[in-house]
Parts: structure tokens; C-alpha cells; sequence
């Protein structure tokens, strides 16, 4: 069989995708116009028809079947941390928006070890209830420790966190995201006392207050 015909029969595969994908086809183009391939060109074809062969295939398929039954919870939880920082994204996004990731990228994300963190925390108890009463520790810094669920001008802002500072405020939800994988990562969303706009803190960052 010929380069061309075995790059078209694994473009035909769905298992070949990405990177792979657009290798094939840009080397597809170059061998229609009956361009001559470099040897680095050719040791790379050899490579990405070897990882997206048959077998290759055969894996893919039954991947989406043990993803769906034992990946696709923590998947999402990786996710939503993945996707605040830079080096899955992409493939958080595609997660998120219900996607089957590539194996081999989504493996290597669920076993670096800042992802186990981040399961070890979603996994763990939360510290405080709905309800409880709780104040900023010392180590809270209003401008990088709390977050907004909708924009609004700095001014404002300023006064919720102030009165936050100052006299604490009331867990409203227990959030399902993990943003860190610090210890102390569950997330809150508090009502700060005397405010109508609630205020999302880390668990880290917070402790029990006594109401008076």
C-alpha cells in the first residue's frame, strides 16, 4: 500500500485527531502535488500511522465506553480547575462541553499530581455547612482570595469586601468547583453580613465565627 493510500485510510479512522490529524492532511496535500517528503517528514509519518493504526482504533472505541463509566465524574471536576490554568485547557473545555478526550493527553492530565490534588479535595468533607457563620482569617487577602459571581465596578466591590473584613458572613452554598490544589480548597459562597451580594472564599481562608 502506498503513503498516500494508508495516510487516507487513517484519516478515516476517528481515533486520528489533533495534531495527527492536521500532520496527515498537510502531508496528504504535499504528496498530491507530487512533492518529495524529507527524511524528518518521513520518520514522522512513520510515527503518527504507527499510534493511529488499527489496534490504535480498536482502543479508541472501547476508551469512550470505560470513560463514560469510570473517568467522566472526575473528568469534570478536573476540568473545571484545568481550565483556569494553561496547559489543558483546550482539552478542559472540550470536557466540559460533554467531549470524549484523547486517552493518552487525558491519562497524563488525571495523573499529574496537582489533578490528584484537586480530587483529593473535591473528595474530602467540607469543613462548614450551609448556614454556618464564618469570618476571614489573617492570612485573607480581600482582592486575591474572594471572587464575584458577576462584575461590578470596584467601589462596590470594595464595600462588600469591607464589610466582609469586618463582620463575616453566612455560608449560602457549598460550591461543587475547585479552583486550587492547595489544602483547604473547597469553595463558599458566603453572604457577608449586611450585604445582598454574596462573595465566594476558599475554605483555607476562612474560620468559624461566633455570632453575637
Amino acid at each position: 500500500m502506498s503513503s498516500q493510500a494508508k495516510i487516507e485510510e487513517t484519516l478515516r479512522r476517528s481515533v486520528c485527531g489533533g495534531w495527527d490529524r492536521g500532520f496527515l492532511e498537510s502531508i496528504l496535500e504535499q504528496l498530491s502535488k507530487k512533492r518529495a517528503l524529507s527524511i524528518k517528514q518521513k520518520q514522522t509519518l512513520g510515527k503518527v500511522l504507527a499510534r493511529n493504526n488499527q489496534e490504535a482504533q480498536r482502543i479508541h472505541e472501547n476508551w469512550a465506553k470505560l470513560y463514560e463509566s469510570d473517568y467522566a465524574q472526575s473528568a469534570r471536576i478536573l476540568a473545571a480547575y484545568h481550565k483556569h490554568q494553561q496547559y489543558y485547557r483546550a482539552m478542559a473545555d472540550d470536557i466540559l462541553a460533554g467531549k470524549v478526550p484523547e486517552r493518552g493527553k487525558f491519562l497524563r492530565m488525571f495523573d499529574n499530581k496537582y489533578s490528584k490534588k484537586v480530587l483529593a479535595q473535591a473528595e474530602r468533607d467540607a469543613k462548614y455547612a450551609v448556614g454556618d457563620y464564618l469570618l476571614p482569617r489573617a492570612s485573607f487577602s480581600s482582592y486575591k482570595n474572594a471572587e464575584f459571581s458577576s462584575d461590578m465596578v470596584w467601589a462596590r466591590q470594595n464595600e462588600i469586601l469591607r464589610r466582609f473584613g469586618k463582620s463575616g458572613g453566612f455560608v449560602l452554598v457549598i460550591e461543587s468547583e475547585i479552583r486550587s490544589a492547595a489544602q483547604g480548597a473547597k469553595r463558599y459562597k458566603l453572604l457577608p453580613v449586611g450585604e445582598t451580594i454574596p462573595i465566594i472564599v476558599e475554605e483555607r481562608y476562612l474560620k468559624k465565627g461566633t455570632v453575637r
